[in-house]
């Protein structure tokens, strides 16, 4: 972590587009504090006992925003999780239980929050309660988008679907929903024992641990023949590409990057019907990790037409990982000024399992939110 100060030229690009501090107006939690603190830390390790450092450290939605503009290349948020795995006194265990062992814990966590009547659920953890609620088994929005006409362009394709955490465990409607896409295209699906990307593991500090998760996946893939692997989540898109360093030939590492296709990239020329029960003002949340022009909008602009009213940009759902955890009223604060973007909406659909999940906990009242997969029936 040595140097990373210095290196900054104080352009102040990061802290334009860091969504707490927009949403908070405490400099001390932008990227340029964080990264000067890590710094600090690198040189001094015994600093690592201090609580404050600790919460501090908690303290970061690792939407990747910063590491995107900077044009020294820091990664704010690669150090803060550099910080966490190295922090005697950051507490998130919690978290490394929640992903590894998800299978056990999110059904079981998604009945007891549900039990907690609205009224009581403290200010504090409301949401997180209301976002726990939400992740049971029982379907999201109802279907209101039907696939018509399908391209001939993948047909006999070999072809990998990526299926993330939520998708497998809570929400496999929206597996379902992929495969129809698939199949219409005439793709060959292909069996794949994936596990999480690992992406919430690495930014909360278990190195270890995503970088197991990681190198499983990459046998799948291996095993399969290297073929295509279909994703759509954005979260899971993202963490994917991170997977470079795990490999040792070059040539591999660039067949990789080469095989991860987000699902409506694919999808794209597929033709649309619109139900009845179709909303007249439908948003769409650009996730923090969507990459370039984001195929999802744009599939969805082409499907949905002048439905599809409002649009974010930079603004963050506020879900933010770990910080769920450690400090879930100012991913609230952040969430809101999501929200005020998409006033007006009927309905906010998204492509990324964990943004889904937030705008869902946050809505205001009478509003729906959900993965774009949940439309397509």
């Amino acid at each position: 972590m040595v140097g990373v100060a210095g290196e900054c030229i104080l352009c102040g690009k990061c802290l334009e587009i860091c969504p707490l501090l927009a949403a908070t107006g405490r400099e001390e939690l932008g990227p340029r504090a964080k990264a000067d603190l890590c710094y600090l830390l690198g040189r001094d390790e015994a600093g690592l006992r201090g609580a404050d450092v600790a919460r501090l450290a908690g303290l970061c939605l690792g939407c990747g925003r910063c590491a995107a503009v900077c044009s020294q290349g820091v990664d704010v948020p690669g150090l803060v999780a550099g910080l966490r795995g190295a922090h005697p006194e950051f507490r998130h265990w919690l978290w490394r239980a929640w992903l590894t062992h998800a299978d056990a814990l999110w059904p079981a966590g998604s009945a007891a929050a549900r039990l907690v009547p609205e009224s009581l659920r403290p200010d504090r953890f409301g949401s997180l309660l209301r976002m726990l609620a939400g992740l049971g088994r029982e379907p999201g929005l109802t279907p209101f988008l039907t696939p018509t006409t399908f391209p001939d362009t993948h047909r006999g394709e070999p072809v990998l679907l990526f299926p993330g955490c939520t998708a497998t465990l809570v929400r496999p409607g929206w597996l379902a929903a992929a495969r129809r896409l698939l199949d219409g295209l005439g793709a060959d699906i292909l069996p794949g024992d994936f596990r999480c990307c690992g992406g919430g593991l690495k930014s909360a500090g278990f190195a270890n641990e995503a970088r197991n998760m990681a190198r499983h996946n990459i046998n799948v893939w291996r095993g399969a023949g290297r073929p295509r692997v279909a994703v759509f989540c954005a979260s899971c898109q993202s963490a994917l590409r991170g997977y470079g360093a795990f490999f040792e030939d070059a040539a591999e590492a660039g067949a990789w990057q080469s095989s991860l296709i987000v699902l409506s990239m694919l999808a794209k020329d597929i033709g649309f019907a619109l139900s009845g029960a179709a909303p007249e003002r439908i948003g769409y949340h650009r996730p923090c990790h969507a990459e370039g022009a984001d195929s999802d909008r744009l599939l969805l602009a082409a499907a949905l037409g002048d439905r599809l009213v409002t649009a974010t940009d930079r603004q963050c759902c506020g879900f933010g990982g770990v910080m769920r955890l450690g400090a879930p009223e100012l991913g609230d604060q952040v969430g809101r000024v999501c929200w005020d973007r998409l006033a007006g909406a009927e309905l906010a659909l998204t492509g990324c399992s964990a943004c889904a999940a937030q705008l869902a906990a946050a809505a205001p009242r009478g509003v729906a939110a959900g993965h774009w997969l949940e439309a397509v029936g």
